[in-house]
């Protein structure tokens, strides 16, 4: 039975965009909604996807009822989205990324992700940077837009589909300030990895256990989950 699992935010920490794509939110925007959205994606970084999108839609005069009634299709269509604008650009994959997930598998850790990123996007991104084997199962943010939610989703599925132990230990690995509060709500500990928003100190202001430079400094997370 496992005792460690390890949940992966993996968008900025792992894998990122060469170029800003923030164009595939405006397409699903404005194929769902019909106008030219307002907006700097630097301003929502670190929540789920939905609950961007509906920020997006309230700052730019839409109403809660046109949003609820659309919200759903918008946010699968981002997954469509992002590959027309992105096509067969590369992705960037962090350095350390193979080598952590690798020993994360060697020393027997069930490792998934959780995340408030659309499944399309992510799945999309991990598999063009060859990390998707490593990743047993996740929770993404096409529904949910609590974070906290998100994470207790991947620990139910973790326990029922793959023998995590209920009384093991849940580690959730992200660069987003809002997700180390989300994991600290859903029992989880929440590791912080530095990214271009936010620095190693700011993790651990926001209630990190622990956090690091980049995923380069993996054996220290290594070092805290199995010590």
């Amino acid at each position: 039975m496992n005792d460690v699992l390890v949940l992966v935010d993996v968008n900025g920490i792992m894998v990122n965009d060469f170029k800003d794509v923030s164009e595939y939110i405006f397409e699903s925007i404005r194929s769902r909604y019909g106008f030219e959205a307002d907006f700097d994606i630097k301003d929502y970084e670190g929540i789920s996807s939905k609950a961007m999108l509906r920020a997006i839609l309230r700052k730019n005069g839409i109403s809660d009822d046109e949003i609820n009634s659309k919200i759903d299709g918008c946010v699968e269509e981002l997954g469509y989205t992002y590959y027309n604008v992105t096509g067969r650009d590369g992705i960037k994959t962090m350095d350390g990324s193979m080598q952590f997930l690798q020993e994360l598998e060697k020393r027997g850790a069930l490792i998934g992700i959780a995340t408030g990123d659309v499944e399309e996007v992510i799945k999309n991104k991990i598999g063009r940077a060859g990390l998707a084997s490593f990743f047993k199962f996740g929770s993404y943010g096409n529904s949910e837009e609590d974070l906290s939610r998100i994470i207790r989703n991947s620990i139910s599925r973790a326990v029922s589909e793959f023998g995590f132990s209920e009384n093991g230990k849940v580690y959730v690995i992200t660069g987003s300030l809002d997700m180390i509060k989300g994991a600290k709500s859903a029992g989880a500990i929440p590791i912080g990895v530095a990214t271009d928003n936010h620095d190693a100190k700011e993790m651990l202001s926001a209630g990190a256990d622990i956090s690091v430079e980049n995923i380069k400094k993996g054996s220290k997370i290594i070092k805290r989950i199995f010590s």
